[in-house]
């Protein structure tokens, strides 16, 4: 049985939520990004979604005149924004993942054909029951074949969230948190509505999934540098006021500091941009040989800092000797105009230590090991 006073309170704070990030985001972004854009589309599409639910519901069993092909029309279009909202959703996550507007072509190409199918049946949904029936009296039902754009929608969705978990340490991409808090509210909303017709809770699901991820967005901004992927200067001196506090009795805080090896000479010889490239392949290099539990950041130009809780010293020599490792594969395997390597050097933490203490040791022990590579001049 519908209730419309419930569906008008939960669509309409679904709406206002898009409303206020809309007017946010327009306040505080200039939309010159393709991942900006795509957020922005994702957005409004949500809060026209949660007005046009809303009168989908107004109209079923109303006998007005014009009524009935209304209603036939804004169910159809409710089907086909369905599923362009899951199938954009799937675009984002790819080019947030790969940063390659190649890459989310090639996706495009490949994977729009589900949505597009369903799109169509969506608009022949206008013209004879498909996804479902208008009855004489204006009443709306679904019909067997509705299950297709849930499954179709599921399916984008539990796709971004496989991309993600699949990817994330190879690309050093902070997206599963995001990821995981935009879809959680999402499942449970569509499967309640699904089981439960009468309610509405999708689109009001979707829109504080798109808030909170919303919300990391601007978190990663403030806390992650934007070319490495890596976390920033900021964010690593705040994690530092505390890391070395929070540990268990058995376990000691290391701060290793590498530098990259003739960075200078890459930038002169072959530009600053090939040198940010530099840059990112250190940052997606760190991240696939650093383990999970290490955290790893940009402290400054050419220099980083992985710092780990660790019980014995022989973690960091191994830490150490897997960046070593990884470096050369990379070195080997990928066809770049540069060669990396690194000078790395390690301190323990010490209590009573400041940020900046704990920093000069490490950049100490770091030097000790570059000048241990430079020729002695006779």
């Amino acid at each position: 049985m519908l209730n419309l006073q419930a569906v008008l309170i939960s669509n309409g704070v679904g709406a206002t939520l898009m409303v206020v990030l809309l007017i946010s985001n327009r306040l505080n972004a200039r939309h010159v990004f393709f991942d900006e854009k795509i957020f922005c589309a994702m957005a409004s599409l949500t809060l026209a979604l949660c007005l046009l639910e809303t009168g989908t519901f107004f109209l079923d069993g109303r006998t007005f005149p014009l009524a009935l092909p209304l209603n036939r029309v804004t169910n159809a279009l409710l089907f086909v924004s369905d599923m362009s909202f899951a199938f954009i959703w799937t675009v984002y996550v790819d080019f947030k993942l790969f940063e390659s507007l190649d890459h989310v072509k090639r996706y495009v190409r490949q994977a729009v054909w589900p949505a597009a199918a369903v799109v169509l049946l969506g608009v022949a949904s206008m013209f004879t029951d498909v996804f479902f029936t208008i009855s004489p009296e204006n009443v709306y039902a679904r019909t067997s074949l509705v299950l297709l754009p849930y499954i179709v929608s599921y399916g984008y969705l539990i796709h971004s969230a496989v991309l993600v978990l699949t990817t994330r340490r190879k690309l050093r991409r902070y997206l599963f948190l995001p990821v995981m808090i935009f879809l959680t509210p999402v499942f449970i909303g569509s499967i309640l509505q699904f089981l439960f017709y009468g309610i509405s809770l999708i689109w009001v699901s979707v829109a504080v999934g798109v808030v909170s991820l919303y919300i990391n967005i601007q978190n990663e901004a403030s806390s992650v540098d934007l070319v490495t992927g890596l976390y920033n200067r900021q964010y690593l001196r705040r994690y530092l006021g505390y890391a070395g506090q929070r540990l268990e009795p058995e376990r000691r805080l290391v701060g290793l500091m590498l530098d990259v090896d003739d960075f200078k000479e890459i930038n002169d010889t072959h530009g600053h941009v090939v040198g940010d490239a530099a840059l990112r392949d250190v940052g997606q290099l760190l991240h696939s040989a650093v383990p999970a539990d290490a955290f790893a950041a940009r402290f400054a130009g050419d220099e980083f800092i992985v710092l780990r809780a660790v019980t014995k010293e022989e973690e960091v020599l191994n830490m150490m000797d897997s960046i070593r490792f990884a470096t050369e594969a990379f070195n080997r395997e990928q066809q770049r105009p540069y060669q990396l390597s690194f000078s790395m050097g390690f301190s323990y933490y010490r209590p009573g230590d400041t940020a900046e203490t704990f920093l000069r040791r490490m950049d100490e022990a770091m030097y000790q090991d570059k000048r241990s590579k430079i020729p002695e001049r006779i």
